[in-house]
């Protein structure tokens, strides 16, 4: 019981150290991306540090004559903790988003998502995204200095518009990258349909399938944590991400997974 308690202390000690003179920055995923007018799409709050938190709060402001703000939550690196959580439009034009891990001594650790956004789009245009705050707490007390979420923003196109822009293509990206051992995957297939993502190993083998299904108009993400089908952890090494939908369209994009 001792030899826990000076564990638990020294780890305390740290997390002060650490909140005391770091100023994380956070960023959106994606980031300056192009939506259609009635499109879902969901972004994400990243952190690429590797620091322990327990709470973070967001006040977000956009722009509500060309997207609307549908819901938020908290991100995957909150999976599986008991929390305290909100999100509310305070505003027309803006949103708060908290998430509190409940609990002695238990906390998450980046790098990874820290909070979910879903927007839907309203009319042609570019809304800025601008962060009125954001507070990263650690476990233990303190803070973290200076945290600053970059701002972004978020293009919206009329897809019966002539000569729009962005094209209608599959599109598929993943954050983190390099990742250990666990990524998110982002696709989106336009006109929706049947679709399947496989991995494949240098060799052109493939070595898992994270999803097979239908999917609508909107983007979705799912994550891999680097096993193949069978399970097993995957080696360090390159891998594809295929996208494939009907009528032969898709995208790929290299990972690289680092142990």
């Amino acid at each position: 019981m001792s030899i826990r308690i000076t564990i638990l202390s020294l780890g305390f000690l740290a997390t002060l150290a650490i909140g005391a003179g770091a100023e994380p920055v956070l960023n959106w995923s994606p980031s300056d991306a192009t939506i259609q007018m009635g499109q879902q799409a969901t972004f994400s709050v990243m952190i690429d540090d590797t620091l322990d938190v327990r709470t973070i709060e967001l006040y977000v402001q956009y722009d509500p004559t060309v997207i609307t703000s549908v819901t938020g939550e908290p991100g995957a690196l909150f999976d599986g903790f008991q929390l305290f959580q909100g999100y509310e439009n305070e505003t027309v034009d803006t949103w708060h988003g908290y998430a509190v891990i409940l609990g002695a001594g238990v906390w998450t650790a980046g790098p990874g998502e820290l909070w979910s956004w879903t927007v839907e789009g309203l009319a042609e245009g570019v809304s800025p995204v601008f962060t009125v705050s954001v507070v990263l707490l650690p476990p233990g007390g303190g803070d973290y200095t200076e945290v600053e979420l970059t701002a972004d923003q978020i293009t919206v196109v009329d897809p019966t518009a002539a000569g729009d822009a962005a094209p209608l293509v599959p599109s598929l990206g993943l954050y983190p990258n390099p990742f250990n051992p666990r990524t998110r995957v982002e696709l989106f297939l336009p006109g929706g349909g049947n679709g399947r993502l496989e991995v494949v190993d240098v060799r052109g083998r493939t070595v898992d399938t994270p999803w097979s299904g239908q999917v609508g108009e909107q983007s979705i993400r799912i994550d891999w944590d680097g096993r193949d089908h069978t399970g097993a952890p995957l080696p360090s090494g390159v891998y594809t991400f295929r996208l494939m939908g009907r009528g032969g369209m898709g995208a790929a994009v290299q990972g690289t997974l680092i142990r």
